[in-house]
């Protein structure tokens, strides 16, 4: 019985000592195995969030890149629609001139008979007789009166019932110049450019019109041609005040300006100039009349 029982004990150490060789022996293969490939169930890499990965797409771009395209064609299209009309308007203020300018000289060399200057009428000296001699004193032919000139209406008007625009697309000038026209009674309207000097002169009448030179939309020279090419404004005295006197002054003469100031103007000789007109008068021989 003893014999048995440690025979027994001895298979068993035997058979434990080979477990663990073997145990021993595949332990380095599960060590690298397990080094060399990560466990399935590791955890994903968290994904990027640097705003350099978020960027736009091809097709955003080409929409961006046609949208701008757009933008662009419709800045250039106005610009030129502008311009048109601003041509436009400077060819018939032009064509008017000339038309007008045409008509009176046709009317000048083709005046009616009518209105040409008669030969005074001399009456006939009656025949004396033969029993009386005395001499018949003959009578005077009548003075032909020469034709009246056409009255000229003038309007005399305070500084207060005189109305003035002044026409100057920078706010700072318009500001300074009004408090000066205003600091002696007259009145002032102000636009921006031509176009708007244009549009108000629609519903009132200045008595004078001040005008600087280089403005958008349509510049003082334009605004000049329109205003002559107009029978109910080309009697309007003009001012222009630029930048440029020397460069304005012969041009601005030569279209009809009454008066060119460099700026800074001299606000004493611009107001002098205003007060020359005749329809600025003292207050006790002013009568009320509106702008015609």
């Amino acid at each position: 019985m003893t014999t048995l029982f440690i025979a027994l004990f001895v298979a068993f150490a035997v058979g434990f000592a080979a477990w663990r060789v073997v145990v021993a022996r595949r332990a380095p293969d599960r060590i690298a195995d397990t080094e060399i490939a990560p466990p399935a169930s590791a955890p994903a890499a968290p994904a990027s969030t640097d705003p350099a990965d978020a960027q736009r797409t091809p097709e955003q771009e080409a929409a961006r890149a046609t949208a701008r395209a757009k933008a662009e064609r419709v800045i250039a299209a106005e610009a030129a629609r502008r311009k048109a009309a601003i041509q436009k308007a400077q060819n018939v203020a032009r064509a008017e001139a000339e038309r007008r300018a045409a008509e009176a000289a046709r009317t000048a060399s083709t005046l009616p008979s009518s209105q040409l200057p008669r030969a005074p009428v001399v009456a006939k000296a009656p025949a004396p007789t033969p029993v009386v001699e005395r001499t018949i004193p003959l009578p005077r032919p009548a003075p032909v009166a020469a034709p009246a000139a056409p009255a000229v209406a003038t309007v005399l008007k305070t500084a207060a019932q005189t109305l003035i625009m002044l026409v100057d697309d920078s706010k700072m000038v318009r500001v300074k110049s009004s408090r000066l026209l205003a600091s002696h009674d007259f009145q002032v309207v102000t636009a921006v450019d031509g176009i708007d000097a244009l549009k108000q002169l629609e519903n009132c009448c200045p008595d004078l019109l001040i005008t600087d030179v280089d403005m958008p939309e349509m510049d003082g020279f334009g605004l000049v041609a329109a205003l002559k090419g107009d029978a109910r404004t080309r009697q309007i005295p003009l001012v222009m005040i630029t930048s440029a006197e020397d460069r304005h002054r012969e041009e601005a003469l030569r279209v009809g300006v009454g008066l060119v100031m460099g700026k800074p103007y001299d606000e004493a000789a611009l107001i002098a100039h205003i007060r020359s007109f005749k329809f600025f008068a003292k207050a006790e021989e002013a009568e009320a009349l509106a702008c015609a």
